[in-house]
């Protein structure tokens, strides 16, 4: 099943391939020359997101149900994420622009972050787990139960702070619309868990509210943030924040861990049993939720964002145990995801059929998107990946391709340097300048190709590429060269083509029309003198023919007149 939460624009996909690389379970994959997201295996880290250049993945877009309540006028409620700071410094003037939108309310997720750490209070309090892994990421939460099934008993068994805040504003609002303002992909779908139905209605990007009420928000109103109990749990966006909030604790070393990679690295270890009493903050993203992918976009704006919170934090009231307003249990669950078993001579007859026949041959690069040629194998023979895409084999062949047409080329290829001296020079090359018993490599242009013109053109030429026929005594040879400039790199590539027997040839065709056409024009002086002749003779017949007709005619005219005379 492919992803709805994250769409791919193909249109704008330039198959660079980044999204591959960056996915930290392998759910995206590259496929029929287009990347897809396979739903089961994301986690929704929006990694794909985040470092995609072209702008080619869409997120899920809820904004229109939202704007269709508010033009209903129903009660709506904003869950803004602490991690507004980014983008909005002062909540006042956010606040105010939301409300005059149709917002009812707006409200702050740090009032549930904080009945969060109330909640990991307890449990520290408590000494019952052998670890603690915070859940406050759906991200990290969505990897634990999908990739380290054995490792939820270490989840905390308690909500995230939105579900948190959604669930008490339910309570207090039972016919509000909850919307939760996200710097997070994930939380989209955690909003659709069914273990959490009810608590929030419906995700608005930051990106997306930047868009809505873009040229409206005013940073000229300042004012000082509304203080409330545990309000320290504004520091939950940055790394280290839920810590920040605790107090220290003997039973548990507290250790904050952002990053999907360094998440999975202590994962792994604590899977081996190498930790003991440890609190773990983990969060999927780099610079925990100030990080986040619909945060992305706003470059540098995090650290922005860290500052203004730690300004508006005392970060001296700890937030200690105690009761809850609200039910804020949860339970997580290891869920098996169906994954292919492949044997090693599986295996291994793909890594040949790839070409991986040798150890040089095995580059491990991670340039298709794995971290080693065994996964990618794996990969294909899952149906996740083009077995014919590998960058080291890719230049490999393209460099073979590319010395095999030079080596073998009819026309002489030689490349000069910075210096106009001769860098390389092919088989054909060589040939043609008499040059397969010396080494040219050094030698200056004008001494292989002695000619001023060319020497000229040579020195002036820019990107266009320049022609050129020389006549050379020395090899008795006519030679059309192509003279090419590389751009941004100091090299001439002159390409030689010996025209000296096609000029033979049309030499011979030229002497051979001009003798056919002396020949044909002696024919036609022939034969004109021959038809002239004709003539002649032919008027000289005429003139006796008429004569004798004359004569004749004469003589019967005599002979009728005698006759006539005797009657």
């Amino acid at each position: 099943m492919i992803s709805r939460y994250i769409r791919l624009e193909e249109a704008s996909c330039h198959n660079c391939m980044r999204c591959v690389r960056a996915c930290p379970t392998h759910a995206m994959t590259y496929m029929h020359n287009e990347p897809r997201i396979e739903a089961e295996e994301c986690i929704l880290c929006g990694r794909c997101y985040s470092v995609c250049p072209h702008d080619a993945k869409e997120v899920l877009s809820e904004v229109l149900e939202v704007q269709r309540w508010l033009d209903q006028k129903e009660m709506v409620i904003l869950s803004v994420a602490p991690s507004f700071t980014a983008v909005w410094p002062q909540f006042a003037s956010l606040e105010k622009i939301l409300k005059g939108r149709g917002f009812t309310m707006i409200s702050e997720t740090a009032r549930g972050a904080a009945m969060v750490s109330r909640s990991f209070a307890n449990l520290i309090q408590e000494g019952r787990m052998k670890n603690i892994i915070t859940t406050c990421c759906p991200a990290v939460d969505e990897l634990i139960e999908k990739e380290y099934g054995d490792l939820t008993e270490y989840m905390a068994p308690v909500v995230s702070p939105l579900i948190a805040h959604g669930r008490a504003l339910k309570k207090e609002y039972p016919n509000a619309k909850v919307v939760f303002l996200s710097p997070c992909i994930a939380k989209f779908r955690e909003i659709e868990d069914a273990r959490f139905a009810g608590a929030v209605d419906a995700c608005i990007g930051m990106e997306e509210l930047s868009d809505w009420i873009k040229g409206d928000l005013k940073d000229s109103e300042k004012s000082d943030w509304l203080a409330f109990e545990g309000s320290i749990s504004r520091l939950y966006p940055t790394t280290g924040g839920i810590i920040a909030t605790l107090e220290k604790d003997p039973k548990y070393k507290y250790v904050a861990v952002d990053g999907i990679e360094e998440v999975k690295e202590v994962l792994d270890a604590m899977r081996e049993g190498t930790f003991s009493g440890y609190f773990f903050e983990m969060n999927s993203c780099r610079g925990a939720c100030l990080g986040g992918p619909l945060l992305s976009h706003f470059h540098h704006n995090q650290w922005l964002g860290q500052s203004v919170i730690r300004e508006n934090v005392d970060e001296d009231q700890k937030i200690t145990a105690g009761p809850l307003p609200v039910d804020l249990s949860c339970e997580w669950r290891k869920e098996d995801i169906y994954r292919p078993h492949h044997t090693e001579e599986e295996i291994n007859a793909e890594m040949i059929a790839m070409g991986k026949t040798s150890p040089d041959k095995i580059h491990d690069c991670g340039a298709c998107g794995y971290e080693t040629c065994r996964l990618k194998a794996i990969a294909v023979l899952d149906g996740k990946a083009d077995p014919k895409i590998c960058m080291p084999e890719a230049l490999a062949h393209a460099q073979s391709l590319s010395n095999v047409v030079i080596e073998n080329t009819p026309n002489g290829i030689v490349i000069l340097d910075n210096t106009y001296s001769v860098r390389e020079m092919n088989p054909a090359a060589r040939s043609l300048l008499n040059l397969e018993m010396i080494n040219p490599t050094g030698m200056p242009v004008q001494a292989v190709l002695p000619d001023d013109a060319l020497n000229r053109l040579i020195h002036m030429t820019g990107r266009k590429t320049e022609y050129i026929r020389i006549w050379y005594d020395a090899y008795q040879k006519l030679i059309d060269h192509a003279i090419v400039k590389i751009e941004n790199e100091p090299y001439v590539v002159l390409i030689l083509m010996d025209r000296t027997e096609e000029e033979k040839h049309t030499r011979l065709l030229r002497q051979m029309r001009e003798k056919t056409f002396e020949v044909t024009q002696q024919v036609i002086d022939d034969q004109m003198r021959s038809v002239q002749e004709i003539a002649s003779l032919l008027g000289e017949t005429t003139a006796k023919s008429k004569v004798a007709l004359t004569n004749l005619k004469n003589a019967m005219d005599a002979g009728d007149t005698k006759d006539h005379g005797q009657q």
